[in-house]
């Protein structure tokens, strides 16, 4: 079956379907041409390669959130197909045979991904032409910015217009609602609230996280308002809460994604 054809959820911004793994999307550059953000797993390939042709503009930038395999899995491939350099933060990369490749790995959020990856072959290596290791501008109207903890090279990106944050695993969006990741599955937590309440400062009103639906307002005052929360501890309550919530979030590892209603 066909997946859906992107649904352009703002103007200039399209989110993928018939994808699996992480949120993926297109959002259109000054120049006329796309920015793909994260790519799911490996089997997002043709999804995403048949988007692009739906939308008939050049791809020139893969604009990589972080490393894990459930937001980089189709990169290496869709690079290929299109020839767009791939955008990655330095932190989660490494040099291979002399070429800059992606850290590959899997979330600890992900407990039997985890386990399975050490039985599956080795993904092909994604080459990452652009490693950022500070704010900066990449391409024209788009800016990445260091968020580092959930992973050392975590980076989100703010596209003007249309002022848009894409901002993979720094928050999760339950049915709109902002949560944070669990402690156990970022590299460092302390750094990774850190980033949380850095980028709070800078958020525009509209937030595209890597799971969940869209925040099409008051991403900003939200993302302010949880920065603002300290962890909570683990009561019976909260392990229920949050094992409701990983099931939520583990159950599009293996659905593809479908239109969805966008809290608004």
């Amino acid at each position: 079956m066909r997946p859906a054809p992107p649904e352009e959820v703002i103007p200039g911004v399209w989110w993928l379907h018939g994808t699996r793994g992480s949120n993926v999307f297109l959002t259109l550059l000054p120049t006329g041409g796309l920015a793909l953000v994260d790519t799911g797993f490996a089997d997002s390939a043709p999804a995403i390669l048949q988007a692009i042709a739906a939308l008939g503009r050049p791809l020139q930038a893969i604009l990589l959130t972080h490393r894990h395999r459930d937001h980089t899995g189709a990169a290496a491939a869709v690079a290929a197909a299109t020839g767009a350099p791939i955008v990655a933060g330095a932190g989660d990369c490494r040099l291979r045979d002399g070429h800059l490749v992606l850290r590959s790995g899997v979330g600890r959020s992900h407990p039997m991904r985890l386990v399975t990856a050490f039985l599956l072959r080795r993904p092909p290596p994604v080459l990452v032409s652009l490693p950022v290791d500070r704010q900066t501008d990449i391409l024209p109207g788009v800016r990445a910015v260091p968020v580092p903890g959930h992973t050392p090279g975590s980076l989100c990106f703010i596209v003007e217009p249309p002022g848009a944050a894409f901002v993979g695993d720094l928050v999760i969006s339950h049915g709109g609602e902002l949560t944070r990741s669990l402690r156990w599955a970022n590299h460092d937590d302390a750094r990774y609230l850190q980033s949380i309440a850095e980028f709070a400062a800078i958020a525009p009103p509209v937030g595209f996280p890597g799971h969940g639906v869209p925040v099409l307002e008051g991403f900003d005052t939200a993302l302010r308002a949880l920065a603002a929360l300290p962890r909570r501890p683990l009561t019976p309550r909260t392990a229920f809460e949050r094992a409701i919530r990983l099931a939520s979030f583990g159950s599009s590892f293996t659905a593809r994604r479908r239109p969805a209603k966008v809290k608004k």
